[in-house]
């Protein structure tokens, strides 16, 4: 499973403390409930949401962290998706959500090769859902990874556009973990052109 990276790394450091292996455990029981796709999505994202507010919410976070929306830096890196999620983001492009077809196209020909993705240009690199104004178009349904990678700093810092620069993400570990466990409970995962692009065709 391609678990992404934060969401793995934080379970590996924190696995064998109880609450945190709790959340694993809480989630992954609650998605085998759910019947449908969509719904599970969502749960996720839910859950996700509700971990960051305190996080996110602090006046430090609030004051130092550029990321707004506009800010859309991060929207031309990879992404990564469950199922769940790749469904719930056809679901809206099967409801009127128009994408540009061509780019994803270009973009699926990188699959999960993070070095041939970024030799794209930084327009081709754009997401589907990304909007002229530099907002996503489906932000309620945003995958969970997009709603938990916020950075403190400058926004010039997470600029990827001539190179790729180290950034200060805001640590969210019960949302890495609930992220986690959505992999874990999911059949298949990977980039996000990839896979609204093989449940497309």
């Amino acid at each position: 499973m391609n678990v992404p990276a934060i969401a793995k790394k934080t379970y590996e450091e924190l696995k064998n403390h109880a609450e945190f292996k709790g959340i694993v455990e809480f989630i992954v029981q609650h998605l085998m409930k759910i019947p449908h796709a969509h719904r599970r999505a969502r749960f996720i994202h839910q859950v996700v949401d509700e971990y960051n507010e305190e996080v996110f919410g602090h006046p430090l976070v609030q004051q130092f962290s550029p990321c707004k929306m506009g800010c859309s830096a991060c929207c031309h890196t990879q992404v990564s998706v469950t199922e769940d999620e790749a469904k719930l983001l056809v679901h809206r492009i099967e409801g009127g959500v128009e994408i540009d077809r061509e780019r994803l196209a270009l973009q699926m020909t990188a699959q999960d090769d993070a070095e041939a993705f970024y030799k794209l240009s930084y327009e081709e690199r754009k997401c589907v859902f990304l909007g002229e104004n530099g907002a996503c178009r489906v932000y309620e349904d945003r995958p969970s990874v997009c709603r938990s990678n916020a950075v403190i700093g400058e926004a010039e810092q997470c600029d990827t556009s001539v190179s790729i620069k180290p950034t200060r993400l805001i640590k969210t570990p019960k949302a890495d973990l609930a992220v986690y466990a959505s992999y874990l409970y999911s059949e298949s995962g990977g980039v996000l052109p990839h896979m609204i692009g093989k449940i497309l065709k």
